[in-house]
C-alpha cells in the first residue's frame, strides 16, 4: 500500500509516499516493511518523523496484539513537535 502526500499534510511532506508492505514469514506471522520515502532533502523534521512512525507502528502492534494501543495524544512525546 502507498499514500501519497500532496496538499494538508506538513510541507515537508509533499511530494514523499508512505510504503507498507506485508509479507508472511515462516510461522504464520506478517511482517510490516515500512518507509517514508521521497523526501527532497534530509532535514530535522525527517529524523523526528522517522522516529514518530516507528511509536505508531508499535502503538498499532500493541493494539492488535492486545486490544489496546497509544495513539496521539497518548503517544510518547520525542520533541517540541510531539
Amino acid at each position: 500500500m502507498v499514500w501519497r502526500f500532496t496538499g494538508e499534510e506538513p510541507a515537508e511532506w509533499r511530494g514523499t509516499r508512505a510504503q507498507f508492505e506485508l509479507t508472511e514469514a515462516d510461522g504464520g506471522y506478517t511482517i510490516v516493511n515500512f518507509g517514508h520515502v521521497g523526501w527532497t532533502e534530509e532535514v530535522e523534521f525527517l529524523h523526528h518523523c522517522s522516529t514518530k512512525w516507528a511509536s505508531y507502528l508499535l502503538s498499532l502492534k500493541q493494539l492488535v496484539e492486545t486490544g489496546t494501543g497509544a495513539p496521539s495524544p497518548r503517544d510518547v512525546t520525542i520533541s517540541d513537535w510531539h
